[in-house]
């Protein structure tokens, strides 16, 4: 079922009314929280105490999930993965496996279920499913509580649980798409590779709330080259020296790609040279050099394109030092999705080099690439950018 204006629905089965096995598909609304609330606790009042207590926490869980997704624009209607299972920090990393607290700001204990054992959490841009009897349903999310025997949770000291005989809960012990919904069977005369205890709670967020996403680019466009001449497109930069004295210069790129903002950290977006130059960098004082005005430390530039989205970026390195190593930030509508972190490269000074068809892991559209010198040795300019689509060649 589907949530209706600003009220969630909740569905409920037959199946649901007993047993351990508590399955909830609600569309989560922040407003309605307390509405949401009195609409579980009428489901799982002739639960246990743990019981219930688990499905709130589950309940406060699909609630921050909401909340992100509407605070960082729905890019990817969620956190893909969770905090590493076996980490307890709660932050949101590819290929985790647990709530993610500490990213979505809820208390840790809210991550964790009525017997002290981490809540495990699925989802990602394409949704997820959840095989309920042999039936599959589509969510935007799903947890899982692996019940009062715990198999295959993990435990917030970062030990794991043995793993469970049964292969449904083998499934959801290591949440992948379709997570399994079975009828309770638990007691010390089930043998292992019958028993099912896992309570799972789903849900769907409230994506009429959300940004319609960026058109994705058609085609590859020509590299920009980042001369003075394009920094100039939409509006004239005064310089002194090489210093633009402005951290955001918003560029004409075209067509194919629309405006483009680019923004500087640690300093002032500069140029390599104070008559004719050909590439930029981020200069904090003492601009009249390559060294002071070029990309180094922990400064950074970024490139957002306004109106659209690529699937592949080609970056071109003007180097000061015979080999660079640097990073890629990758991101879409505020969110982090993941970095690209190059090898130390050998490079010819003076010369532009290019690393092309980068793209982020796992690949999805992006709007925003951040880069970042990574090492003391490491000091160049950006000499050109290039944002393509996924089936073509980005160099």
């Amino acid at each position: 079922m589907r949530p209706q204006a600003s009220l969630p629905t909740v569905r409920r089965r037959p199946w649901q009314r007993g047993g351990a096995v508590l399955a909830v598909m609600a569309g989560l609304l922040v407003v309605a929280a307390s509405t949401l609330a009195i609409r579980m606790a009428r489901q799982v009042e002739d639960k246990t105490a743990q019981q219930q207590l688990t499905l709130q926490r589950m309940q406060r869980v699909g609630q921050a999930l909401q909340a992100y997704a509407l605070v960082h624009g729905c890019p990817l209607k969620l956190p893909d993965g969770g905090a590493m299972g076996n980490s307890s920090l709660g932050d949101a990393v590819a290929g985790g496996t647990t709530v993610p607290w500490r990213t979505l700001g809820i208390a840790r204990e809210d991550a964790l279920d009525a017997w002290g054992r981490k809540i495990s959490y699925l989802g990602n841009i394409a949704g997820v499913k959840v095989n309920v009897f042999g039936a599959n349903e589509n969510a935007d999310w799903a947890l899982v509580s692996h019940g009062p025997s715990g198999l295959g949770a993990w435990l917030p000291g970062e030990q794991k649980m043995p793993a469970p005989g049964n292969a449904d809960e083998l499934t959801n012990a290591n949440p992948s798409s379709p997570l399994q919904l079975k009828q309770e069977n638990a007691g010390t005369h089930v043998q292992p590779a019958n028993l099912f205890d896992d309570f799972l709670v789903w849900g769907s967020l409230d994506v009429a709330a959300c940004p319609p996403l960026k058109p994705l680019i058609e085609g590859a466009p020509p590299s920009l080259n980042l001369t003075k001449a394009l920094l100039n497109t939409l509006s004239t930069v005064k310089y002194s020296a090489r210093d633009t004295k402005e951290s955001t210069i918003k560029i004409n790129g075209g067509t194919a790609l629309g405006k483009i903002t680019i923004t500087s950290s640690g300093g002032n977006i500069s140029a390599n040279d104070n008559s004719n130059g050909t590439a930029i960098g981020v200069c904090e004082k003492g601009c009249g050099n390559d060294k002071n005005s070029s990309l180094s430390g922990t400064k950074t530039l970024s490139f957002k394109l306004d109106e659209k989205a690529a699937e592949k970026f080609a970056l071109g390195l003007l180097s000061l030092v015979d080999t660079v190593q640097f990073s890629v930030k990758f991101r879409y509508m505020g969110v982090d999705l993941s970095t690209y972190v190059s090898p130390v490269v050998p490079v010819d000074v003076g010369d532009v080099k290019i690393f092309p068809n980068l793209v982020p892991s796992p690949a999805l559209p992006f709007d925003e690439v951040v880069i970042q010198a990574l090492n003391d040795d490491s000091s160049f300019f950006i000499a050109s950018i290039r944002f393509c689509a996924v089936d073509e060649i980005c160099d």
